[in-house]
């Protein structure tokens, strides 16, 4: 968007300018959105200063102003260049001073109080308060940077592309993952959970710090993915049977795993969906029996009744996806093309199963 901006800044007012991008959301942005964005303030859009002084540049012009939009990698000239100038930018040193004043007389000010609805205006206040500045210094709180340093790296080792926080912190909210585990992910991320080191700054209570099954600090790491307590290495084991039986690869995932598990991405839409479920609902598991074990003061569980509760939380997702693929649901309804692909070489007796399955009760994953 600032590319525009500065292209504008470069012609003369009263020169034909044609610009071509191949970004789309951009070009929709300054045409059939931006009567709506206007109406909003610019305050419900990311870069939303950006694209005001962007539209402010563009009305001053005099002469007509063209927007174009091109295929991005096809060879275009311009856009390839483009490309190699961005690429520049991003591995500059010092960051580029840009002008962003905007005149008064072309300065919107504020979203339109007619055009305001409460979600809207809840929007609005939610993001103001993410910028000021103790939101700001919370997220960049050093344990949430550690934490997001390992989850960038998990999905840039499985993806082979590099992923941005704000991709991470939005895939938390995935259609595929229920409120519990939004939480989870997200108080894992923050280290917000009292485990470990939040202990070792109370006298009396130090020693909570200490796993008791390992004798080390505890850490959500070590719980998830070290700890030789019981219930850890059984969940995984029936997790990895699962997978194995969809892909025939097994499943050792890393904590950063656990936290990119909604932007990883495997062969297929199914195999992605599934290695979510499988990873997140996993990994809840596992904290549920520590924290009924540590807090709970339950002897560890029977690899029998881990299996139990494993299986049922799996099957407890496949019966809620079955009767989601149900058009009563509405929004909430999930395509049954995706449910099939999903669950597909997992079930039980599968090959007995019609080829469209979820009209049909009391159908179970198969073991390993």
């Amino acid at each position: 968007i600032l590319a525009i901006k500065e292209c504008c800044e470069a012609c003369p007012l009263d020169v034909e300018l044609t610009i071509k991008s191949d970004s789309r959301t951009m070009i929709d942005g300054l045409t059939t959105n931006l009567s709506r964005w206007e109406d909003e303030g610019f305050l419900t859009v990311s870069d939303g200063r950006a694209i005001q002084t962007t539209v402010a540049r563009l009305r001053e012009r005099k002469a007509n102003t063209y927007l174009q939009w091109v295929k991005g990698h096809s060879g275009e000239t311009g856009n390839e260049a483009a490309d190699r100038l961005a690429d520049e930018g991003r591995q500059a040193e010092l960051p580029t001073m840009i002008n962003m004043h905007v005149t008064q007389e072309l300065r919107l000010p504020g979203a339109k109080l007619q055009n305001m609805t409460q979600s809207l205006a809840y929007k609005i206040i939610k993001d103001k308060k993410m910028n000021t500045r103790a939101c700001r210094k919370a997220l960049k709180r050093r344990a949430t940077k550690r934490n997001m340093d390992l989850a960038q790296g998990a999905a840039e080792d499985m993806n082979k592309e590099t992923c941005a926080p704000q991709t991470i912190w939005k895939s938390f909210k995935n259609k595929d993952f229920d409120r519990k585990i939004r939480a989870f992910l997200w108080m894992s991320m923050h280290r917000g959970y009292k485990a470990g080191d939040y202990w070792s700054k109370f006298p009396d209570f130090d020693d909570w710090a200490i796993c008791k099954e390992c004798e080390i600090t505890e850490s959500m790491g070590h719980i998830l993915t070290r700890c030789d307590a019981p219930g850890r290495e059984k969940v995984w084991e029936l997790a990895s049977q699962l997978w194995r039986k969809k892909t025939g690869e097994d499943m050792e995932p890393t904590f950063g795993e656990i936290l990119a598990c909604g932007v990883i991405k495997k062969k297929s839409r199914g195999e992605s969906r599934l290695y979510r479920i499988l990873l997140s609902e996993s990994a809840y598991l596992i904290w549920k029996l520590r924290c009924e074990r540590v807090i709970g003061g339950k002897p560890g569980a029977s690899d029998q009744e881990i299996e139990n509760r494993w299986r049922w939380t799996i099957n407890n997702r496949l019966e809620i996806d079955r009767l989601l693929t149900n058009t009563k649901w509405g929004k909430h309804t999930i395509q049954k093309s995706l449910v099939l692909q999903t669950w597909r070489n997992t079930l039980a007796n599968e090959d007995r199963l019609p080829e469209d399955w979820t009209g049909k009760a009391g159908v179970l994953v198969g073991e390993g």
